[in-house]
């Protein structure tokens, strides 16, 4: 029979995350992972990292780091059964033990239901901003009972989870292999571009109100010989790390922009959607290379949407600035990615020479079955309109989201309802099918 959990408090020192919540933490582990191997029981381990919790930090009034955790605890707090445990491990970690579980789902269900308790946006004094999290997952008896080892499992998978769509992973004894392949990446990368081996898939946009295909997201592509598909997050992480940021984003311009000529021969006309890193805006080069690469290729500027997020904008309001007024005199247009995930003011907006909002996928998918969301997304669509912005809608994949979109007088929408994303040659058959109404 399994013995009662211990009394003491679910939150272990979580107000003052560093070694003695560390500390705290591993003596808890060692404790009930010698009751699950006593007892042939079940353990997990969650560590949660908050990929975006400097939006957070810059909306808050007070010492950051505490008012921060107290705000990711509250939400994670209901998320868990009475006897899990929480601890911060830092101001950007969260690490969750499961102790006496019956079966290992249990482990990934609780790491689904914090990621969805941490999606939604979290509000203070300054605005609202949403953390991204990922959680990783380790696991006894199948990972070893060590503390220390199984903290290192999880923190493996924290990392992988940080590449995948579903935003968790639990650790695989070939994980480690994994880890190593993916940390020796940078040099294949740099091959990869020299070689013109990477590819650029197109994930269309259609004009809400007459279904005509107006425009496509650019969306990276690298399959690795020995690895196989290597997530988009993972090539630009790399590349940002490395310092070659600025020549993977050169050749992805040029791809897009030589797909865009061809086409042009054929009269198909879409304007193409680019995505630029963090890294790639703050590069003083970057508008004589988008000019370069357009008179390369003879494509009008007005068919080149440059998409940046909304926090690599507010980041540094004065340099973004002067970076998107650059830019917008090279005549491409440009794009807030993400819109209602970070903290844009009506002073920036009006500010910055944007030409469209697109609304994160987050508030659409949940733009039927929650006030919240519904409201949000209404919002920056009257928000667009009042500043005569296109508004964009990411993953919409049903129907009756188009219909409440269209309702709403939202202008485009994306995702997998229009078409997944599309290869070179997919795309263009799909455009003259959709043109030509078949």
């Amino acid at each position: 029979m399994i013995p009662p959990a211990p009394p003491a408090d679910t939150t272990l020192r979580a107000q003052s995350p560093g070694d003695s919540a560390r500390e705290d933490l591993l003596r808890f582990l060692d404790r009930e992972a010698a009751v699950a191997q006593a007892t042939d029981g079940r353990l997990a381990v969650l560590l949660v990292e908050l990929r975006r919790v400097d939006r957070l930090q810059a909306l808050l009034k007070g010492p950051p780091a505490a008012i921060t955790i107290s705000l990711v605890l509250e939400r994670l707090r209901p998320a868990l059964r009475p006897d899990d445990r929480l601890a911060a491990l830092s101001e950007e970690q969260v690490c969750i033990v499961l102790p006496r579980l019956s079966h290992p789902t249990q482990a990934v269900l609780a790491a689904v239901k914090c990621l969805r308790a941490l999606d939604r946006p979290i509000a203070h004094e300054g605005g609202t901003a949403v953390l991204r999290p990922c959680v990783g997952i380790a696991t006894v008896p199948e990972n070893a009972a060590d503390p220390a080892k199984l903290l290192m499992a999880a923190d493996v998978a924290r990392r992988i989870a940080g590449t995948r769509e579903e935003g968790y992973h639990v650790f695989q004894s070939d994980d480690s292999i994994e880890a190593e392949v993916y940390h020796g990446l940078d040099i294949d990368l740099q091959r990869a571009i020299r070689a013109n081996e990477l590819e650029v898939h197109y994930q269309p946009q259609v004009d809400l109100h007459t279904g005509a295909p107006v425009a496509a997201e650019a969306l990276l592509r690298w399959r690795h010989p020995t690895s196989g598909q290597i997530p988009p997050a993972t090539v630009v992480g790399i590349a940002e790390s490395t310092g070659i940021i600025g020549s993977l984003t050169f050749w992805v311009l040029n791809a897009v922009l030589r797909n865009a000529a061809s086409l042009a021969k054929e009269g198909i006309t879409p304007r193409f959607s680019v995505n630029l890193s963090t890294r790639a805006l703050v590069d003083a080069e970057l508008p004589e290379i988008v000019e370069q690469a357009l008179g390369t290729w003879n494509v009008p500027p007005e068919h080149i949407t440059l998409e940046i997020t909304e926090s690599t904008m507010i980041g540094d309001a004065e340099r973004s600035m002067a970076m998107l007024t650059r830019l917008k005199g090279a005549g491409v247009q440009l794009s807030i990615d993400d819109f209602g995930t970070g903290y844009s003011s009506l002073a920036y907006l009006k500010r910055f020479p944007v030409d469209e909002l697109k609304i994160d996928k987050l508030f659409v998918s949940g733009l039927l079955s929650d006030r919240g969301d519904h409201k949000i997304v209404r919002s920056v669509i009257d928000l667009a309109h009042n500043f005569e912005l296109r508004a964009v809608a990411e993953g919409v994949e049903e129907e009756a989201t188009r219909a409440e979109l269209a309702r709403m007088g939202c202008d485009l929408v994306q995702g997998y309802l229009v078409s997944r994303p599309l290869s070179d040659r997919d795309f263009r058959a799909w455009w003259s099918a959709m043109e030509n109404g078949r």
